[in-house]
Parts: structure tokens; C-alpha cells; sequence
């Protein structure tokens, strides 16, 4: 019984946030915590209220939800110990003994029901910054920041550190900064977690690019505001919306978060430099806000559509590979239903030669007769097969003299557009050959396999953007067609049964392709065959005879 209240125990303060801490980790955490928290407290006395702690800009509150929230709700010790030592280090001249204990109490123990409400009320995680998780924040960080400035600045007026009529100038003075300051800063902290991974991991020259057109953005945008003398009118904060905009579209959620906290960084910079009073920023702190909002909304509702994206296409992976499978099944089930009949025929028929020979050796002609049978059922089974094949190979031969260079300039430009979708340049060098004799359809469809096999190899080269080069030329009798590609190469795992049915490296592939192409030129009186490219990539190389009467050969 007493097992079983101890786990109750620790069950119920592990869903409070209060789960046991060593106390080695516990002083060292909350040490680091404290010295961040006055740092910043002193860092950050932006248009602060009669000495009051009361900032418009306070991005310690910000620092306090986080550990609240990462650590625990045992941690709101520290927090009140922090906002005290806070009160009495940086504010206490202004303030009476009694008021500081009680608005350190209301610091520590609101912000620790706050995060409360996001935990268990919303199912917030830090590390989990999903269009969800961003509206909890922006709903909840608001309404529970006002509820603590109202609270707090009433316990000031109850102390006679504020005059009654200074509460509704210090509530909104108070509520901003702390809204503020979460709005900017804790998103930062969601993005770090894995969309900031995630995106340093994009295309270098596309982040780059990216990059440079939010801060050009952003510098312009910030040039037209306080760059004319009356500023103060905000004639042009709505264009600091542009370039937020197109960092969350272009980058999701964590470009949006850093964006918005690189913007905000400087937005303060300029306000403190150009010396502006505290109603100028106070305005700018409430457009920031929905700024922020606008900005975080957005980038959570790009990361959301490119999960549902990218879930979207596995869902379709694994439909078309049951339908492989599904596919693969059927052919098998109608091979052994269309050669199972001849089959046992045959197994018949022998079986009733077998005995006419044990029962009546001398009379062979019924045993002949027997034999002629199970011939011809063998026949009809190899019939099916070879039309199951030329099912599969789409259809017989049509050999006629064919110009190659004619057909892989088609080929080059059918594969064009699909190349330029995926960042890879194919191009062509070829000189004069002379004609051959093919099925020019099957050739081409042939060199297309080849040549959208290599564009997807090259779309994954390591130095993008990716390319290949179709060749052509003659040597010994035969005509070569060379495609290349600047990929990673084909895997050790596959490299010696790469011409073999069903091996494949793509999602979607049934590993067909290869396999057939191979059956084809062979047919042509041709081969085919690969070879590593030092540099690194992967060379297909396709030779046909030149001789139209060794074309056909068996």
C-alpha cells in the first residue's frame, strides 16, 4: 500500500512539473539561472516606470517561462529567490521590504501557474513547435501576463510604492514589456530544439539568398521609419511586415522566430539611440506584438503544410508499394494459373506413357502419341510465357534505320523540364554516327529510364546543383551512347545486381527498369553496362551494332 501511494506520489508531481532534482544539478541550474536573470534585469531597463522594476522591454520573463517550462514547476524557488535578489540589487531603493517579497511571490508563482496552464491545460511542449503549441503560446502568454501586471501593480498601489492613479499607466507599462518579451524571445527557444537544425541543413546558397533578401528587407524597411523626422507617426512600420513575411514563408517557423527577434533587437537599438519617449515605445511594442504574431502564425502554418507535405507523400509511398506488391502477386497468381493447366498435362501425360510402356512394351505408338501430347502442352505453357514477356517489354520488335542524334536531342528535351525541376543541367555532345537499325521506340524509352535515372542521381550531388551529359560517338563497328551523371554513385549493396529485376534504391521503384532495358539492347544485338566515375558519379554506357544484319541476332 505505501508502494503504491509513494508511486501515486511521484506520478502526481511528475505531472505538476515537481519530479525530484539532484541537488548538485538543482544549486548549478538555478545558480546559472539566477546570474542570467539579474544580467539581463539590469540589461534591459528600457523606459523603466518610477524605479519600479516595471520595463517595456523585459525579456527575463521570457528566460523565467522557459525554465518553467523545460525544468519544471520545481524551479519557481529560484524564481521567486532571482526576482527577489533582482528587487533588492537593481530596484530595492524604490520599494518597501514588505512590497518586494510580495511582487517576487507574484513573479514566481504567477509565471509558475502560467506555465501550468500551457503544460496542462494546452499539452505545450518547448521542443515541439507545431501550429498547436504557437497558439497556445500567443493565446495564453497574453491573458496570463495581464493577469500578473494587474495583480502586481495593485500589490505596488496596496504597499503605497504606486498611487492609485498611476495603476492604469503602470499595468499596460508592465504588461507590454513582459508580453513582449515572451512573444520574442521564448519562440527562439522552440526553434532551437529542431526546425533551426533543420534549416541550417537546407541548401546553403538558398539560405544565403534567402537570408540577404530578409535583411535587405529589413534594413530598408527600417531606413523609411526613422529615417524622416516625423517618425513617430509609424508611416511606414507596416512594410517591417514584408520581409516577415517572406522569411516565414520561405523558411518556416524558426526563420520567422529569429527574424522577429533580430528585427525587435534592432527596432530597440534604434528607439534607444534616437531617444524616443516612453508612449513612441510603448506604440512600437504593441506593433511589434502583432508583428510577432503575424510572423509566428505564419511560419507555423508553412511547417505545418510542409509535414502534412511530406506525410502526404509517404502515405503515397507506401500505397504505391502495396500496389507493387499487390501488382507483383496478381502476375504471379496468373503466371501459375495460365502455365498451371499445360503443366500438369504434361505430368499427366507422362505419367500415362510411363504405364503404356510398363504394360505394352512393344506396342510404341500410343506412347508416341502420349509424348506428342505433353509436347505440345509444353509448348503452349512456353507460348505463355513469351507472351507475358512480350507483354511486359511492351509489345514485339519494329527495327528500321534510326538517326541517333535525332533521337537523343528528342530525348534530351523530353528530359528537360523534369531536370530543371529538380536543379540538375543535362546536356548533349555528340558527333555524326551512322544510322542504325532498332525499334526506335524502344530505344528511346530505353535512354529515357537511363537519362531520368541519372537526373535523379545528380539531384542528389553533394556539390548542387547537379548535372548530365548524354554522349554519343562510334568505335569498332558499334555505336555508343554514354549518360553521366555527377551523383553519389551507385551503393555497394546493389552494385552487383543492379541489372537484376526488382532491385531498386527508389521509394517508388519496382526495380524494373534496369532489368528491361538491359533485355532490350540485347535484344538489339547490343549491350549495356555501368562503371564508377572517379570525380564521382556513375557512367551508363549503351553500344548497338552498326551492322543492321547482326541487329537481330539470337
Amino acid at each position: 500500500m505505501v508502494d503504491v501511494l509513494r508511486t501515486s506520489a511521484r506520478r502526481t508531481a511528475a505531472a505538476h512539473g515537481l519530479r525530484a532534482v539532484p541537488l548538485h544539478r538543482y544549486a548549478l541550474v538555478g545558480a546559472l539561472f539566477t546570474a542570467a536573470y539579474l544580467g539581463l534585469e539590469w540589461l534591459t531597463r528600457v523606459h523603466e516606470l518610477e524605479a519600479l522594476g516595471i520595463t517595456l522591454w523585459n525579456p527575463v520573463k521570457a528566460l523565467s517561462l522557459g525554465l518553467l517550462l523545460i525544468e519544471g514547476l520545481v524551479y519557481t524557488p529560484i524564481l521567486f529567490l532571482a526576482a527577489l535578489l533582482a528587487e533588492l540589487l537593481i530596484y530595492g531603493a524604490a520599494k518597501t521590504a514588505a512590497s518586494m517579497m510580495a511582487t517576487s511571490a507574484v513573479v514566481a508563482f504567477g509565471y509558475a501557474a502560467l506555465a501550468a496552464v500551457l503544460r496542462r491545460g494546452f499539452g505545450f511542449a518547448l521542443h515541439r513547435p507545431d501550429l498547436r503549441n504557437v497558439v497556445a503560446l500567443l493565446l495564453t502568454v497574453p491573458a496570463g501576463a495581464f493577469a500578473i501586471a494587474c495583480i502586481y501593480c495593485g500589490l505596488l498601489v496596496l504597499f503605497g510604492d504606486l498611487s492609485g492613479s498611476q495603476y492604469w499607466e503602470a499595468v499596460p507599462h508592465l504588461w507590454v514589456g513582459d508580453t513582449v518579451g515572451i512573444v520574442i524571445v521564448l519562440p527562439v527557444a522552440m526553434a532551437a530544439t529542431g526546425p533551426l537544425q533543420r534549416l541550417l541543413e537546407t541548401r546553403p546558397a538558398l539560405l544565403l539568398l534567402d537570408t540577404a533578401l530578409f535583411l535587405a528587407g529589413v534594413t530598408m524597411a527600417l531606413w523609411l521609419i526613422f529615417g524622416f523626422a516625423r517618425a513617430n507617426e509609424f508611416h511606414f512600420f507596416y512594410l517591417l511586415f514584408l520581409p516577415i513575411s517572406w522569411i516565414a514563408m520561405r523558411t518556416g517557423f524558426a526563420g520567422a522566430a529569429v527574424g522577429l527577434c533580430f528585427t525587435h533587437l534592432m527596432l530597440v537599438a534604434l528607439i534607444g539611440w534616437g531617444g524616443y519617449p516612453a508612449t513612441t515605445f510603448m506604440a512600437y511594442q504593441l506593433l511589434v506584438l502583432a508583428l510577432a504574431v503575424t510572423g509566428l502564425l505564419l511560419g507555423a502554418v508553412v511547417d505545418e503544410r510542409r509535414r502534412s507535405d511530406q506525410m502526404l507523400r509517404s502515405q503515397h509511398a507506401a500505397v504505391a508499394r502495396m500496389a507493387r506488391h499487390a501488382t507483383a502477386g496478381a502476375m504471379g497468381v496468373t503466371l501459375a494459373h495460365q502455365i498451371s493447366q499445360p503443366l500438369s498435362n504434361v505430368a499427366v501425360y507422362l505419367h500415362v506413357g510411363r504405364q503404356l510402356l510398363a504394360a505394352k512394351p512393344a506396342d510404341i505408338q500410343p506412347v508416341a502419341d502420349a509424348l506428342d501430347k505433353a509436347s505440345g502442352q509444353l509448348g503452349r505453357a512456353k507460348e505463355v510465357l513469351e507472351r507475358l514477356r512480350d507483354f511486359v517489354s511492351r509489345g514485339t520488335l519494329r527495327p528500321a534505320p534510326t538517326d541517333l542524334g535525332a533521337l537523343l536531342r528528342k530525348v534530351v528535351a523530353l528530359a528537360e523540364d523534369d531536370a530543371r525541376a529538380h536543379g540538375v543541367s543535362v546536356r548533349l555532345e555528340a558527333v555524326p554516327v551512322p544510322s542504325v537499325t532498332v525499334d526506335a521506340l524502344q530505344i528511346e524509352q530505353t535512354l529515357i529510364n537511363l537519362v531520368n535515372n541519372a537526373i535523379d542521381a545528380a539531384a542528389e550531388a553533394a556539390h548542387p546543383p547537379g548535372s548530365v551529359t548524354v554522349r554519343l560517338g562510334r568505335s569498332d563497328g558499334h555505336v555508343w551512347i554514354a549518360i553521366e551523371d555527377d551523383g553519389p554513385g551507385v551503393s555497394a549493396e546493389i552494385s552487383e545486381h543492379i541489372f537484376e529485376p526488382f532491385v531498386t534504391t527508389k521509394p517508388r521503384g519496382m526495380g524494373l527498369g534496369l532489368a528491361l532495358s538491359r533485355e532490350l539492347i540485347r535484344a538489339h544485338g547490343g549491350s549495356i553496362d555501368w562503371q564508377r566515375i572517379e570525380q564521382g558519379g556513375t557512367r551508363f554506357t549503351v553500344e548497338l551494332p552498326c551492322d543492321p544484319e547482326s541487329t537481330h541476332a539470337a
